[in-house]
């Protein structure tokens, strides 16, 4: 937890005011309990009107100087809290951008936003318990004492009685609650991937009208947070009033040696050791002493939180990075290797996978060339291009961008070169144009447009009453399918990259607004090295050459032509799909 507070660094001279004005409040506290025992005693006692009014008016200028104190106090905790936060939160985010696919699933989405907001709180309330609780009862424990035995050292022993009481019932309360700290940050981990997925995938649930099926999967994981926050809860519950039984026994002990000495006083005509106020002021002290130990035990309550979630934290901080940048500057990338790809002996397995899903692939492409890549579900093809956009690193052998290996680059640099368009597009809440120009934000609107009469979706956005500023529903769930493909399209155009890659993204188009994007682009882009994955035979058989994989390996690559007299897997294909056609 200690290595996560370098992100305070930046604001110690702010953090350090709270603890200083704090002890300014405590401290007025202090004084005002003792000018209100003088008040009793040397006014209220023996009638003196000008002693209330001169004690009163310190009074009240000991409150105005405490509440000052307080509210600078919260002031300073919650400015350098919440910077602490916000840049605790900016660095999680930024080591979970730089995760690979992998690592992030290995987290799961529900458990990374829990991370993110819960467990940064859980660290943020902490430190803002510790910057004003924690020295706030520190300080009345220690100035509760002095103050006690100044009146009588009598009341010493009190303190030695119900001090050891209350501690140890601390103890045996933080004992029982430590554990359960992190199993419920991992509970609420649960919870949350389970609201996640049924938000995003809520299409399918109610196609397949498995809200039942979800509603009991949500309340089986809330349950199992909800029993481990209320035995927290039960457990806490008792705290409080044990240790008040505690303090008020105190008070009683403390009335009574008081009462005794002053009953024996008047008895033997002698004046009094101790006065009625100096009592009221023991208890009171005594009432601090044992409040801030029952503050000392909140406070080691949320550092308990905090530990745990500092510890889920720095797992993702700690997580070694598979895809490191390259240092490669691109300026220095020769004309003629630009839009070229080459693969050689590239083979990659997905961890826990018992085999290799791409086995010793060696391939080139040469500039400007279209390039589909063809064959049965499941044999690579989207894991082959997500190898050249580096989603992926090898696991032997070397991918080639630009006569370069993918290594070299820079992600940016990389991501700049080579463009990618998903079978699963992905839309923001926002303005159409506002998601054509997600990958080159400082694009003009007659650009945007071109993109779009490109990628096919001028028609039908300028059919929408607001056209380009028609607002986009998280998720595109306002546009159809082929809609919200032919803007993502746009968007990969939009950059004009020197390689373009398609993973099956024209599946939910019509094979007429298909053939339209591919002139469209052979006239717009030809200078542009296309990947198209592609199911159907009808999208890759007008490219200029075929890689048809099979089971992991390059079984054929060539022309329609060709392939269809040398390559069985891409003629089988060729006519099954044929077959489905006619019928």
């Amino acid at each position: 937890m200690f290595r996560l507070l370098r992100y305070m660094k930046k604001y110690w001279y702010i953090a350090i005011l709270a603890p200083i004005f704090m002890i300014i409040e405590v401290g007025m506290d202090m004084f005002l309990t003792k000018y209100m025992q003088l008040m009793v005693d040397d006014g209220i006692s023996i009638g003196s009107m000008d002693n209330i009014i001169h004690y009163g008016l310190i009074m009240i200028g000991i409150l105005v100087l405490g509440v000052a104190g307080g509210m600078l106090s919260n002031i300073f905790t919650n400015i350098s809290c919440y910077k602490f936060g916000n840049d605790l939160r900016k660095a999680v985010f930024t080591k979970i951008m730089d995760l690979s696919i992998h690592q992030a699933d290995k987290f799961k989405t529900g458990s990374l936003v829990t991370r993110v907001t819960n467990d940064i709180t859980q660290i943020q309330n902490m430190i803002a318990m510790c910057l004003r609780g924690l020295i706030r009862s520190a300080s009345f424990f220690v100035l509760g004492i002095i103050f006690t035995l100044s009146i009588s050292k009598n009341f010493g022993g009190v303190l030695l009685v119900v001090l050891p009481l209350e501690i140890v019932l601390m103890i045996i309360f933080m004992a029982i609650l430590f554990p359960v700290f992190k199993k419920i940050q991992d509970k609420l981990d649960k919870v949350n991937t389970v609201v996640l997925e049924n938000v995003q995938g809520s299409r399918v649930v109610k196609a397949f009208s498995k809200e039942q099926y979800e509603y009991n999967r949500f309340v089986g994981v809330n349950y199992d947070y909800t029993e481990k926050v209320l035995f927290v809860s039960k457990i806490t519950a008792f705290l409080s009033p044990l240790l008040n039984l505690i303090v008020y026994g105190g008070q009683i002990i403390i009335y009574y040696m008081g009462g005794t000495v002053i009953v024996d006083a008047f008895k033997n005509g002698i004046t009094p050791t101790l006065m009625v106020g100096q009592i009221t002021q023991a208890i009171t002290y005594i009432t601090m002493i044992c409040m801030s130990l029952l503050m000392l035990g909140m406070t080691f309550t949320m550092i308990a939180r905090a530990y745990a979630s500092a510890s889920r934290i720095n797992e993702v901080l700690d997580e070694k990075l598979e895809l490191i940048d390259g240092n490669l500057d691109i300026a220095l990338i020769e004309d003629k290797d630009k839009g070229t790809i080459s693969f050689e002996h590239v083979s990659f397995g997905y961890p826990g996978a018992k085999e290799d899903i791409l086995k010793d692939l060696n391939f080139k492409v040469k500039k400007g060339e279209t390039i589909a890549v063809v064959g049965s579900t499941g044999c690579g093809k989207s894991t082959l291009v997500n190898l050249m956009v580096r989603l992926f690193d090898t696991k032997s052998g070397t991918v080639y961008i630009n006569g370069h290996d993918v290594k070299e680059y820079k992600k940016e640099d990389l991501h700049k070169i080579v463009a990618i368009c998903l079978q699963k597009a992905e839309l923001f809440a926002g303005t159409i144009e506002d998601n054509i120009a997600f990958g080159k934000p400082d694009a003009t609107l007659d650009e945007i447009k071109w993109a779009a009469r490109v990628a096919q979706a001028e028609e039908f956005i300028l059919g929408k009453d607001e056209g380009y500023q028609e607002v986009v529903t998280e998720k595109g769930t306002s546009l159809s399918g082929g809609q919200k493909q032919r803007m993502s399209i746009a968007r990969a155009i939009l950059r004009k990259p020197e390689i373009l890659i398609f993973d099956d993204s024209t599946s939910a188009l019509d094979l007429v607004t298909e053939a339209k994007l591919y002139q469209a682009m052979k006239a717009d882009l030809s200078y542009v090295t296309k990947i198209i994955v592609a199911q159907r035979i009808a999208t890759a058989k007008n490219a200029d050459r075929i890689l048809v994989l099979d089971k992991g390996v390059i079984e054929s690559f060539g022309t329609h032509d060709e392939l269809m007299e040398n390559s069985l897997v891409y003629k089988d294909i060729y006519l099954s799909q044929l077959k489905r056609e006619e019928e």
